[in-house]
């Protein structure tokens, strides 16, 4: 079983907007006993602080941050139970126009 951030790999976003990244989960044949979320190397599943809440079902998981700031750029990853973990970069802009 694998797992897929949606819009990876990278993923570009306004300061002040809410973050929302899924995670779904592929090939698998029962429901993760867990999704652990990580930012960088730390796991944030329960960073009330950060304004992060996380839901789930038995084939995805999703991850908000409510008004991302600057400092919620850099790498995430979902990392389920019994898939192998899926990564994205996010960045949060202030505002900057990017011509891709």
């Amino acid at each position: 079983a694998t797992a897929e951030l949606v819009g990876s790999p990278d993923l570009h976003i306004k300061s002040g907007s809410t973050l929302r990244l899924v995670c779904k989960l592929h090939q698998s044949t029962e429901a993760p006993v867990y999704v652990f979320w990580y930012h960088e190397e730390k796991m944030i599943n329960y960073d009330k602080e950060r304004g992060v809440s996380v839901h789930g079902d038995k084939s995805s998981s999703s991850l908000v941050i409510a008004e991302a700031q600057k400092s919620d750029s850099g790498n995430y990853s979902c990392v389920p139970s019994n898939a192998k973990p899926a990564s994205i970069n996010v960045h949060v802009l202030n505002g900057e126009l990017w011509v891709l």
